[in-house]
């Protein structure tokens, strides 16, 4: 047996999210059901992030592993004839024997975009909340969530039980053509934590202070604190980092 990595993208608005559900279009039933077309065998795929329905990836991460001897370099394109449109394999390698996309996992990149206005052709793909929000005021909003806290107040209930302790590399905006953008990296993320943290930023973003009004939030440990929970379309995969590959 051989273990193989694929980097995937795909547009999540037609999919139920990344894992498999019964009578329901997913990216992992997509890709197994290309797999065993291709390599001639039933294999399970692990996905380095569960996004959810309507979330996006252009850096999501899968490992299987498989008898068979096709080479890595032939997959993809292999697989790509198989898939629809909205789903990709942008490369397939051969990896280490005891790699595992989501525990080998050290931190994960998201995205989320905001839209400065309604914009029909990007839809899919960002958000245009209500009222347009200030850019230094959000970034004074997202600064005290850096470094490791309890994120408690920004899990939706339905995900899966652990620590709510989470190591947050990065939670900076920055402009992108038609808006801002949250670029956020952390050791892990909680359930809908991310669109949380949007839904809270913006709230906060109102206020007269805030990174006071944020740290308020984090330190009540209580999702009835934080704010509304942003729709998916806007929130993007980014990158997946491993040990090999450096600093996040």
């Amino acid at each position: 047996m051989r273990v193989l990595r694929l980097d995937v993208a795909y547009d999540g608005t037609e999919f139920h999210g990344w894992q498999v559900q019964p009578g329901l279009r997913t990216v992992q039933g997509e890709i197994e059901r290309a797999l065993a077309a291709v390599l001639g065998e039933t294999v399970t795929v692990k996905g380095a992030g569960r996004t959810d329905a309507g979330v996006h990836a252009r850096g999501q991460v899968a490992s299987l592993a498989t008898a068979s001897r096709l080479p890595a370099r032939a997959l993809a394109p292999a697989l790509n004839r198989r898939l629809p449109p909205d789903l990709r394999v942008l490369e397939a390698a051969d990896a280490a024997p005891d790699f595992d996309a989501r525990h080998s996992a050290r931190a994960r990149r998201y995205g989320y975009r905001l839209l400065d206005a309604d914009d029909v052709l990007l839809r899919r793909t960002a958000w245009a909340p209500r009222h347009a929000p200030r850019a230094a005021a959000l970034a004074r909003a997202t600064g005290p969530l850096e470094g490791e806290h309890d994120f408690a107040s920004f899990r939706s209930a339905g995900g899966s039980e652990g620590t709510p302790r989470c190591l947050v590399f990065r939670a900076a905006w920055r402009r992108w053509e038609s808006g801002l953008l949250l670029d956020i990296v952390a050791d892990h993320f909680l359930y809908h934590m991310v669109r949380t943290i949007v839904g809270t930023a913006l709230a906060a973003a109102r206020r007269d202070d805030p990174a006071a009004a944020m740290a308020a939030v984090l330190a009540a440990r209580d999702r009835r604190r934080g704010g509304v929970t942003a729709p998916p379309q806007g929130l993007c995969l980014e990158q997946v980092f491993y040990p090999a590959d450096g600093p996040a």
